[in-house]
């Protein structure tokens, strides 16, 4: 198990080289003096957690990070970017066992080297994005409740907006994530995490 988790952890972070190896194989950007690099904050919040995936009801979820966007391919109105991204923070709120008992919390580190942003019409100040990450998060305690591990495998599939100002060096967005957590059934019972993310970021352009 543990030599399991080496190569997992190495197959996540090889992606981070990725804008040296495609360097030569992205695209030229089409608008003059459009930005290549991003640095992004974001944080969100999941009041209540789904079954989609996973079997886990009833948990709340808070994450705040970073993430870093190499803009590659590039068109007039839409473009594909490699985001990969560290969740400093991340806060799993289980229901307590008993009405006596507290809210138990459980807290976490993750990164997502694999991620990826689809950007559509883009000429424009407030415009759409479709993005998905996958990574690692590693927690104190494991979770959700009844999984043998704490650590684990996350990735997401989500929708935003983004607005610019006029200058375009920085901008705002908005966005919801559907953020899967489990152990990709490597162990005896893997009961999953599905939680709805609805974040806020801002962003730096360089």
């Amino acid at each position: 198990m543990p030599n399991d988790c080496l190569r997992a952890i190495a197959f996540l972070l090889a992606p981070l080289t990725l804008p040296v190896c495609t360097a030569g194989v992205c695209t030229s950007d089409p608008l003059p003096g459009e930005h290549r690099h991003e640095f992004e904050f974001f944080a969100g919040y999941s009041p209540v957690s789904t079954t989609l995936i996973g079997t886990t009801s009833g948990d709340r979820f808070v994450a705040a990070g970073f993430s870093y966007s190499y803009r590659c391919w590039a068109w007039k109105r839409a473009s594909i970017s490699f985001t990969p991204g560290i969740l400093p923070a991340a806060v799993v709120l289980e229901p307590a066992p008993a009405a006596y008992q507290p809210t138990r919390r459980v807290y976490g580190f993750g990164i997502t080297p694999l991620g990826f942003r689809l950007e559509l019409l883009r000429i424009r100040r407030v415009y759409p994005f479709i993005q998905t990450d996958g990574g690692i998060i590693a927690s104190t305690q494991p979770i959700p409740f009844g999984s043998p591990s704490g650590l684990n495998f996350l990735v997401d599939l989500g929708a935003g907006v983004r607005w610019h100002p006029k200058d375009r060096k920085y901008a705002f967005e908005l966005g919801y994530k559907l953020l899967h957590i489990s152990n990709a059934a490597t162990s005896y019972t893997d009961p999953g995490l599905d939680n709805n993310l609805f974040y806020a970021g801002f962003l730096l352009f360089r």
